[in-house]
């Protein structure tokens, strides 16, 4: 069966070939390294991030042009990255939560599961005269020790954290509309004085999945609309 999957897809015409490949960054298919053919390294890396076909292409050449972007004006931040967390690891964050990750964010998590806990922050920092903010991005473990399960934040699990404020951003994980959320959707929780239930929370939404948040964030970055200061971008 394999000799005959391989015939099919070598006998390709090159417009669909194209097509397969396409979803693939150019790095992962030329490693030099490698006494594989490109073919049998094409079906290793498919059998490995085939089920992130739809996002990987695109959360790839952002992380590649944040990496390239920090490298020369924050290399602080860039030294904190970690590496990409296994399958293996994903599986177990989810048995211990009890609840899917969105597959966008597990494959960001496999290109780079976060950064070390340390200041600069990934995410960005804000400073006013009596106030400052820097968010790092946490590595999936780390998030998982945070997820909520209190009323107002039930199945939120924090994706960023700033040490002089106790603050995060979050992303609900469990089902559309429960309390007021999508799934997917990421924000700052916001809690509402005024509520005699305190439970009551209010959010300011950041992004409706982690793809389109990531990676925005990562265009105001590389594009220059995030000032760099002393190593560290400010949003």
């Amino acid at each position: 069966m394999e000799a005959v999957c391989s015939s099919q897809l070598q006998d390709l015409p090159t417009d669909p070939l194209l097509h397969i490949l396409s979803y693939l960054h150019c790095r992962d298919l030329v490693r030099p390294d490698s006494a594989l053919s490109w073919y049998e390294l094409f079906v290793q890396t498919y059998s490995d991030l085939g089920r992130y076909v739809d996002v990987y292409s695109t959360l790839k050449k952002n992380w590649d042009q944040l990496k390239q972007f920090l490298h020369q004006r924050c290399p602080r931040i860039i030294s904190s990255l970690k590496g990409g967390a296994l399958e293996e690891d994903l599986d177990a964050v989810e048995t211990q939560i009890g609840l899917k990750l969105p597959d966008d964010y597990r494959c960001s998590c496999r290109i780079h599961n976060g950064q070390k806990l340390v200041i600069p922050g990934l995410m960005g920092s804000m400073s006013l005269s009596n106030h400052y903010r820097s968010e790092v991005l946490l590595d999936v473990e780390t998030a998982a020790g945070g997820f909520q399960t209190r009323p107002g934040m039930k199945t939120c699990l924090p994706l960023t954290f700033c040490f002089h404020t106790g603050l995060s951003q979050y992303m609900h994980l469990g089902e559309e509309g429960e309390e007021g959320r999508e799934r997917g959707e990421l924000f700052y929780p916001c809690p509402n004085q005024r509520a005699s239930d305190p439970s009551a929370i209010d959010m300011f939404i950041t992004g409706s999945s982690f793809l389109s948040w990531f990676t925005s964030y990562v265009q105001n970055v590389v594009s220059g609309d995030f000032p760099i200061i002393r190593d560290q971008i400010f949003r």
